[in-house]
């Protein structure tokens, strides 16, 4: 019986990584959250922060001989960190804006380095730009996170493709649920917030978990069986957005605004 990690070696190697480079940017967000110390940054200082946050993720492997080895090709954390960048540049340059629109969200950091969309959203909000390599450690540590979890639910109770749908759906709802919950506190309420937190918890976990319900399955794909042309990794990331694209569409007409 399958375990937690993948049976190809790579690819548990780089989960493995993932996971136990995670808490670097979970201490520091909890820190940052206590302390309140993102209230006296400057512009580089946010910028210097995000890519901190990204760094173990992203180039934390070439600091071991295994991450730096590219013998049997592209090694899978390279591809993770790919699908996981094209879904955080559609993410948070196309979608914040339903989560501005629809769902209450305000940022309010003292930062004018801001990157979005122009010709999209009615809010007019604005997206700090250190908030792309933030975003992506966040979206490394939660395919792996939900990869792992699945492969062990899946195999562990030999479930069909009902189940595993219902597995999917599950465990997007509660990423998406666990990250509003942590995140949208009182503590952080000047600088980031929901005009409804507890129906954004309830309601709009549904809106933000469908980044994750066609993420992870294609996601979960990557490298499992054999290895996955770093193209085709590139294609499924587009296909992940688009079909999220599509999915916030869809909760906008039935639930629409929080």
């Amino acid at each position: 019986m399958m375990g937690w990690f993948s049976e190809r070696p790579d690819k548990a190697w780089g989960e493995r990584w993932f996971l136990a480079t995670s808490p670097i940017w979970m201490a520091s967000v909890v820190f940052l959250v206590l302390s309140g110390a993102m209230r006296r940054w400057t512009e580089w200082g946010y910028l210097a922060y995000g890519l901190f946050a990204a760094a173990p993720a992203v180039v934390g492997p070439l600091l071991t001989k295994r991450g730096r080895s590219f013998d049997a090709g592209v090694p899978y954390w390279v591809k993770l960190n790919l699908f996981a960048a094209v879904l955080v540049f559609f993410g948070t340059y196309f979608g914040t804006h339903y989560f501005f629109d629809l769902m209450g969200m305000r940022y309010a950091f003292p930062s004018k380095w801001t990157f979005e969309a122009i010709h999209v959203g009615k809010t007019g909000g604005v997206v700090p730009a250190f908030l792309y390599p933030l975003t992506q450690a966040y979206f490394v540590t939660y395919f792996t996170v939900l990869v792992v979890a699945y492969r062990k639910i899946v195999t562990t109770l030999r479930l069909g493709a009902l189940g595993r749908a219902a597995v999917v759906l599950v465990l997007a709802y509660a990423i998406a649920f666990a990250e509003t919950f942590f995140m949208a506190t009182d503590l952080m309420a000047d600088l980031f917030s929901y005009e409804k937190r507890d129906k954004m918890l309830t309601v709009g976990s549904l809106g933000y978990a469908t980044y994750f319900v066609f993420g992870l399955p294609l996601a979960r794909r990557i490298d499992e069986d054999a290895p996955t042309p770093l193209g085709r990794v590139l294609e499924m990331a587009l296909a992940a957005s688009m079909a999220t694209l599509i999915l916030l569409e869809g909760w906008s007409r039935l639930v629409g605004r929080l």
